[in-house]
């Protein structure tokens, strides 16, 4: 039996139990293949018990074939791909580095035993059309799946973006629920909300806190004489030179109307007053509006938190009545609640 030089591949004939009987040919320059030698000792650990399935399969059905076999060659691992057939109680292994080749040492097969060559020939032949088909319909998987995985990779981005937008327009929903469009200050619903968090914490800490109120002095005359353009920009001017004058941490809000108040956390009934006067002069210092110029005056109350007022509720009350009293009298003027 001779086998014509094939790169690439080795032949062997083993008896029953494996033992290299003859090499017929060896393209991988396998020095070690001699006679007597086991198979399974040219092959590494990892592929001894594929190569004893290997032989059973060939024992079994006389027929084997696409077993995938590791050999070891100067320390290298070299892969092979398997067929056999079983003539004359010999087994006939031949070993390629790809099916392919193991495909067309076939042809060799058929002056040993045509009917188990053909059948073997016909059965890798198979193999390799079921490979390329399988390959194919992966190619075809991995482009679907690619495919899909970046429509969810862009849809993933596109919820990440609305979501920040609808969380974007909650928190604005939120802030204007609590905000007065006209002067950027807490509304009365925002100022109470604030404020109420800020007397708990007063009144667990034991901190002073002290309130203002105020109004504008004859705001109907404003609108009355300049419109209620000129009369909201009055209110915005207002609050925004009011703002210059406050802390951060105080609590500034529009009541409602042409009614302020602010809450002033760790402040002492002398230091409040001392704001509201500040506030007072701030005011009435006379306003560039368009084309126009307007003075207005405002009136105050001034009231610092106890144990009769320990709510905000009323000690806006109480800054209501120092309000009211400075209303009563010459406008234009602080007053204190109780004095």
């Amino acid at each position: 039996m001779n086998f014509n030089p094939t790169p690439n591949c080795i032949a062997l004939i083993c008896d029953e139990r494996g033992i290299i009987q003859n090499v017929i040919q060896d393209g991988i320059g396998l020095a070690e293949l001699i006679p007597s030698q086991p198979l399974g000792q040219i092959v590494d650990s990892s592929s001894r018990i594929k190569l004893l399935n290997f032989l059973v399969e060939l024992r079994a059905k006389g027929v084997a074939f696409d077993w995938e076999i590791n050999i070891s060659k100067d320390g290298q691992v070299v892969p092979l791909s398997l067929i056999g057939v079983i003539e004359n109680e010999s087994l006939i292994i031949v070993g390629a580095r790809t099916s392919y080749d193991a495909l067309n040492l076939c042809d060799e097969f058929m002056i040993i035993n045509t009917e188990q060559s053909t059948a073997l020939r016909t059965a890798i032949k198979s193999q390799i059309q079921n490979t390329r088909e399988q390959r194919e319909e992966d190619i075809a998987f991995y482009d679907e799946f690619s495919r899909l995985n970046n429509e969810l990779v862009t849809l993933q981005r596109d919820m990440a973006k609305k979501n920040a937008e609808l969380e974007r327009l909650y928190a604005e929903v939120q802030r204007l629920a609590i905000i007065d469009d006209l002067t950027n200050l807490y509304n009365r619903r925002g100022f109470f909300e604030m404020g109420n968090r800020e007397i708990e914490r007063t009144k667990r800490f034991g901190y002073p806190l002290s309130a203002i109120m105020f109004d504008v002095d004859y705001y109907k005359k404003v609108n009355d004489t300049y419109g209620h353009t000129i009369g909201d920009h009055v209110l915005a001017e207002i609050a925004a030179r009011c703002c210059r004058m406050l802390r951060k941490v105080d609590i500034f809000g529009r009541l409602g109307g042409d009614e302020f108040s602010v809450l002033m956390p760790e402040t002492q009934l002398a230091g409040a007053i001392n704001v509201a006067e500040r506030l007072r002069y701030s005011v009435n210092q006379p306003m560039q509006i368009e084309n126009t110029i307007v003075t207005v005056t405002i009136s105050l109350g001034v009231v610092t938190l106890k144990d009769t007022n320990s709510n905000l509720k009323e000690l806006l009350e109480c800054a209501d009545r120092a309000l009211y009293q400075a209303k009563e009298s010459e406008r234009n003027l602080t007053c204190i609640y109780g004095e």
